[in-house]
């Protein structure tokens, strides 16, 4: 999976501080706000690489606009997945640090400077930051500014999910692609999860405590594509967990996947397959499942639901 990247620039050549991935799909009507918010940020020497996974959308006509010589649009020739999209990307990549924003989301101006100054200023050993988030519904119009810690450790918490948002939120070394590998494009859903777990094998991770970026929430996945990747993403990862992590670890995980599969019944309003689900996560951590029914009685009451 590692795959090959671009040369790194020659002598002479001045390399961008960051490369920005962003994958689009069919968003042409939201990728010029991700654009915006890329080209309004308080440090000027990044390069944007926009990877096209074969739209059929009127992105072409989203795009005529954008005149900037740091932007670089690639194409697949064929819907490959955000996976492959960002892989594309990263291969794509001239700097040493790599970071990736959706072409729904958005970034606050200094994102990217506080990302960087951060990185410097850490232990090589750090691999991944990503920062905190105002997560925005956009069928509700609820908005929450979310703040991820770990409890514990990064390996730990990341047990209980991909909740750091890192489609739009994380920075990397590049270094890190090339050591634990590049993003499973196998997997159609839960990538981002399923690379953060092996990178916490290998480096540190943290979260930088400020609000830089806007992720914005549509329409969810269909319910066939989160049973069929969890199924996958469990295949994958149930062993390394339980080498790394215990049976204990193992049974937090497998919760989480259940909880994820919850979730989805609740989108599809399949209320017996979401109890099923509840009851499997419940057989294999109850504190796990506690912690999500707290959670969805809080955004009810929220009125994010």
């Amino acid at each position: 999976m590692a795959g090959s990247f671009t040369s790194a620039p020659t002598l002479g050549e001045r390399a961008p501080q960051v490369t920005v991935v962003l994958p689009v799909f069919n968003h042409a009507a939201t990728i010029g706000r991700a654009i915006a918010s890329v080209l309004s940020q308080s440090i000027g020497e990044w390069e944007l690489v926009i990877v096209d996974d074969a739209s059929d959308d009127d992105l072409p006509l989203a795009l005529a606009g954008v005149r900037d010589d740091r932007i670089r649009l690639l194409r697949h020739d064929r819907n490959r997945g955000a996976a492959a999209a960002r892989n594309t990307g990263i291969k794509a990549a001239r700097a040493s640090l790599i970071a990736f924003i959706d072409s729904d989301d958005e970034w606050l101006p200094a994102k990217l400077e506080r990302q960087i100054a951060a990185m410097a200023h850490a232990r090589p050993s750090l691999g991944g930051l990503c920062t905190a988030f105002r997560l925005t519904r956009t069928r509700t119009g609820y908005a929450e500014d979310r703040y991820p810690q770990a409890a514990g450790t990064w390996a730990a918490s990341l047990l209980d999910g991909c909740f750091v948002s890192p489609g739009s939120t994380l920075m990397a070394r590049r270094e890190c692609f090339e050591t634990v590998g590049m993003l499973d494009d196998s997997l159609s859903r839960f990538e981002d999860w399923d690379w953060l777990l092996r990178l916490v094998e290998r480096y540190e991770f943290d979260c930088l405590p400020e609000v830089l970026a806007i992720v914005h929430v549509g329409v969810p996945p269909p319910r066939s594509v989160v049973e069929s990747a969890a199924r996958e993403l469990e295949s994958r990862q149930a062993a390394r967990i339980h080498a790394m992590s215990g049976p204990e670890g193992l049974r937090r995980f497998r919760a989480s996947l259940a909880l994820e599969r919850a979730n989805a019944a609740i989108a599809a309003r399949r209320h017996s397959a979401a109890a099923m689900a509840i009851l499997q996560a419940s057989m294999q951590s109850p504190k796990r499942t506690f912690v999500f029914l707290s959670r969805g009685l809080a955004r009810l009451k929220a009125g994010d639901i």
